[in-house]
């Protein structure tokens, strides 16, 4: 009830405060005219600021390929989209291209955009042709490597034409289209839209990610048969030199009736002969419509993938019936044994002393880009590298095949960082991406979380998601050092600056990007600004002492008028200057503060991405204009219904200590922080404050009536806060353990 009570006061206020403006009496006309002014400048200057904005530009990425089929019909999507800020637009615009209507504008046509890609967006398009013959199957289409909430629709963009919905955290999404949903002989228009993942917005202060995401691996569409098999699952076992391997698939049925019996085939070969088989035949069940199988393997004297020798067998499995349908899948298998003894990291029964180095995203995605990862994997282990830590996402697949021929050892990450508690996810969501890398024996390690709490519910995550990763190792990266995780003290690392290390090794990160984005040009502003500042609170000292009866005069004097031009720009100057600091703040925010936390507030970077120019001049415009509104709303409310504007002039004489703050902001080049003029302002507003009081009730007025704005932008604030309550436990959590 409280808040509809002050949105009526709200309304009634307003109402009330246009209806004084519009009255041609005392000068309101002249402020109503000065405020459509700033509101037009304003409108200009967002304008500018839509016109000039910049969206960081990402990088086309290379990938690699999963299991492989000689069966399956593939079509591959990657390489030119196009990017939309809408489904609506995307839709239309390419449903106009598809008929050969090409003369979108600029507003409407969108932008070229090659997947996949490190770039982010909103909604991307793709028109694509299948073959007729194609029309017998069932469609799969396969997305890797998606970050974020995916909306997929194919042909429409109505809620009968979405084909599928998933949460992507860097696996392989696949969706099942049937095939009569396809346009054969013509263009098919399929259109992603893309939101933060659910792990992003669970982060601390999350809901505020921008509503985008991005695709980094490849966009498969396969036709397939009634019959298929999903990626397996493969487990290892050792006795002696002798290795038992299991692998675990399903079989998936997508047709009206089960052509079985179905005979299931695996080999393993070590690239001349097969030195293991199994056959097996899988008998027709009702009401189903996937098969678990499990085929084992023994392998005598098998040989060991190592750091030096990373020999690899091949899988190859195959399901076949009466009908001849077949599918097939094959991939390479590295078998290793791996585990954590006091401290230390055992491969294949042998301590290895880890040496590793840390990639941020964006060196990973450059060397994608140009194509490097083999020459640079093999450059770092001339070094000593034996080991790559992947900050912020998981591996893609080229990276794992590399390393898998290389011998290099890969460390990856759950994108759970930085979440409250309340939030944290269940491990079973990350299962089948866990199981996707797990395949390849180059993945030894993974952290399952990141500067979480210490309460009992994380520690339960942990021990949960330590379990979900098992056979390969799992760490928990803490912020600080007296943080429990519920994990061995071996498995709790403890984030040093851009290093961890243990009894293990350790691996710190090359480079790290810490640098702070800046406003060029802002000690030229801030001196220029300062120097301004001085002259017009000098100018107003020297000028004429008036006083409160005075903004009345109806035939002021020169050195009256004289007096309210210099109070006027003193306004000016004093909402430039917080402006200024404001701005120089937003540049000033260090979205990499550490290299170990690489998606922190990406609002904020894609705000430093534009120009500071415009957002100074966007924000000091906006503190004119909310200055002008409190004023106004608080005119009619005092004693003689004085002129707002000569009330706001009246009133600046008590916010001449202003010229301090931007001294201060001139000063920053020479060391001084940021904090001391955006402090000093804030004390010495608080420390006049009941000087302004004073100054209202002496002339018989009441300084409620100047509260409105301030009290209904404060609770603004309180609102969104209380949207954020997980946030500040979270907060409060963790500083408990500074």
């Amino acid at each position: 009830m409280g808040f509809f009570f002050i949105t009526a006061r709200i309304f009634e206020t307003f109402h009330e405060y246009v209806y004084k403006c519009l009255k041609i009496k005392r000068g309101y006309l002249m402020f109503n005219r000065r405020l459509m002014i700033f509101i037009a400048l304003f409108s200009s200057i967002i304008g500018a600021l839509w016109w000039y904005w910049q969206s960081p530009t990402g990088l086309s990425l290379q990938t690699g390929q999963g299991v492989i089929s000689t069966t399956r019909l593939t079509q591959n999507l990657n390489g030119s989209w196009d990017r939309f800020s809408s489904l609506r637009q995307a839709w239309t615009t390419e449903s106009e291209r598809a008929v050969g209507k090409n003369n979108q504008t600029f507003l409407t046509g969108g932008r070229p955009l090659t997947l996949p890609s490190s770039e982010r967006f909103t909604v991307v398009a793709k028109r694509f042709r299948i073959p007729g013959e194609w029309s017998s199957r069932t469609m799969l289409l396969t997305f890797n490597g998606v970050q974020g909430h995916a909306n997929v629709y194919l042909n429409g963009i109505e809620q009968t034409q979405k084909v599928g919905e998933f949460e992507g955290s860097g696996g392989a999404d696949v969706l099942e289209i049937p095939a009569h949903v396809f346009r054969y002989g013509e263009d098919n228009i399929l259109v992603v839209e893309l939101a933060a993942s659910s792990g992003q917005r669970a982060m601390f202060l999350g809901s505020a990610w921008p509503k985008s995401g991005n695709i980094t691996g490849n966009i498969l569409i396969e036709a397939v048969v009634e019959t298929t098999f999903t990626p397996p699952l493969m487990s290892v076992e050792w006795k002696d030199n002798t290795a038992q391997v299991t692998v675990k698939t399903d079989i998936q049925h997508r047709g009206f009736s089960q052509e079985g019996p179905w005979t299931i085939y695996g080999v393993i070969s070590d690239g001349s002969a097969g030195v293991a088989e199994q056959t097996l035949t899988l008998q027709p069940q009702a009401d189903t419509s996937h098969q678990l199988v499990t085929l084992t393997f023994t392998i005598p004297d098998a040989r060991r993938w190592d750091v030096k020798t990373p020999f690899l067998y091949q899988l190859h499995l195959t399901v076949t019936n009466s009908k001849g349908d077949r599918d097939d899948l094959a991939l390479p298998l590295g078998l290793r044994a791996l585990a954590l003894s006091s401290g230390k990291w055992v491969l294949n029964d042998q301590v290895i002393p880890i040496k590793g180095i840390a990639l941020t995203p964006q060196a990973e995605y450059q060397l994608r880009h140009v194509g490097q990862v083999e020459a640079w994997l093999k450059s770092e282990q001339q070094k000593g590298i034996n080991l790559i830590y992947f900050i912020g996402q998981p591996p893609d697949e080229l990276w794992l095949q590399t390393a898998d021929r290389l011998g290099m050892g890969l460390w990856a990450e759950l994108p759970v960082e930085l979440i409250p508690t309340r939030r944290l996810p269940h491990t079973e969501i990350f299962q089948q991406m866990e199981a996707e890398k797990m395949l390849h024996p180059s993945l030894w390690a993974w952290t399952v979380g990141k500067g979480l709490a210490g309460d009992t519910l994380t520690q339960t995550y942990f021990q949960q998601a330590a379990k979900s990763v098992q056979p390969d190792l799992a760490f928990a990266l803490k912020t600080f050092p007296g943080l429990s995780t519920g994990l061995s003290e071996e498995q709790s690392l403890y984030v040093q600056g851009n290093r961890i290390q243990g009894a293990w090794g350790q691996v710190a990160v090359e480079n790290p990007s810490t640098s702070i984005v800046s406003w060029v040009k802002e000690p030229v502003l801030a001196g220029s600004w300062a120097l301004l500042m001085i002259v017009v609170a000098w100018m107003n000292i020297c000028s004429l002492t008036w006083r409160y009866k005075d903004i009345g005069e109806k035939k002021p004097k020169r050195r009256l008028r004289s007096a309210w031009f210099w109070g006027g720009l003193f306004v000016i100057v004093r909402e430039g200057t917080l402006a200024g600091m404001v701005t120089s703040g937003i540049f000033r925010i260090p979205v990499h503060l550490s290299p170990w936390f690489s998606h922190l507030w990406p609002g904020i970077e894609l705000l430093q991405a534009q120009s500071p120019w415009l957002i100074w001049a966007m924000l000091g415009v906006l503190f004119m204009l909310i200055r002008l509104i409190q004023v106004g709303v608080a005119a009619p409310h005092l004693p003689d219904d004085p002129h707002p504007i000569g009330l706001l002039y009246w009133l600046e004489r008590r916010y001449r200590f202003a010229v301090l703050s931007a001294i201060g902001w001139a000063m920053l080049p020479w060391g001084v922080p940021l904090y001391v003029p955006i402090l000093g302002y804030v004390i010495l507003v608080l420390l006049f404050f009941p000087i302004r009081v004073r100054d209202i009730r002496r002339i018989g007025g009441k300084y409620r009536s100047f509260l409105w704005v301030p009290g209904i932008i404060a609770g603004i604030v309180v609102v969104w806060g209380l949207f954020h309550f997980l946030d500040w436990i979270y907060l409060w959590q963790m500083l408990k353990e500074v």
